[in-house]
């Protein structure tokens, strides 16, 4: 079974997402899928697709173009690259998983809105130092994949992030939010006839022996695996 996952264009954040998904299981081959390197020719042998995580989407993707100097990170070419795999990713029905930057992309491909900048906007600093850990709790919303996958009404996560979901894109729904009301998850509101979904603000692969994370990487290969028996 291959996985595919995008780029972060920083090697040592990008090991963490391929040693996650390998510790879920060792079998899994796993295809970076980069800008730079001509990899999505794979693509239509993926049965999975990770969005990483890694620097801001370009704040014009969703209409607030005065914002650009609070974003960071920003590289039009990923988007655009990003962009294009959502596009095949969603004609072919492919299971997805969105980290961070990935949660964030995927609801401003579907037409939603991002806080560019949470400190700026009056909610609490959720980035950390470089190189530390830094934790918040979370409320999941019952009767959701979340909730069902957690079994419990609230845990600590990890946050390493400046910005967050604003307006929700097209037909997703959040499953998760921090204490001063920040989204953490996201998933499809209806189900049916749509393909695997699951978004997290928090980032599993930095912690992969948390309970947790290896519940998210598992689903998902599960996921992955049902898809390409019925492919």
């Amino acid at each position: 079974m291959k996985i595919g996952i995008t780029d972060t264009l920083n090697g040592d954040y990008y090991e963490n997402y391929e040693k996650w998904i390998r510790s879920a299981d060792s079998d899994v081959e796993v295809v970076k899928l980069s800008l730079d390197s001509g990899t999505s020719g794979e693509f239509e042998n993926l049965s999975g697709l990770v969005l990483s995580g890694g620097g801001d989407v370009d704040p014009c993707l969703y209409h607030k173009q005065d914002d650009l100097a609070k974003a960071k990170g920003v590289d039009t070419r990923r988007d655009s690259f990003e962009f294009g795999l959502l596009d095949r990713a969603l004609d072919i029905d492919l299971p997805l998983l969105g980290i961070c930057r990935g949660m964030q992309l995927m609801n401003v491909y579907l037409g939603g809105s991002l806080v560019t900048d949470l400190v700026s906007s009056r909610f609490e600093d959720h980035d950390a130092p470089e190189n530390e850990m830094k934790e918040h709790p979370v409320s999941f919303v019952p009767s959701t994949l979340m909730s069902a996958l957690t079994s419990v009404a609230e845990s600590n996560v990890n946050s390493y992030h400046h910005q967050s979901i604003d307006r929700l894109g097209r037909g997703l729904m959040i499953t998760a939010v921090s204490h001063d009301g920040v989204p953490e998850a996201s998933e499809w509101s209806l189900k049916d006839g749509m393909p695997f979904l699951l978004l997290t603000q928090w980032h599993p692969e930095r912690v992969p022996q948390n309970l947790l994370s290896e519940k998210i990487a598992r689903l998902f290969l599960r996921e992955a695996n049902i898809y390409k028996k019925n492919k």
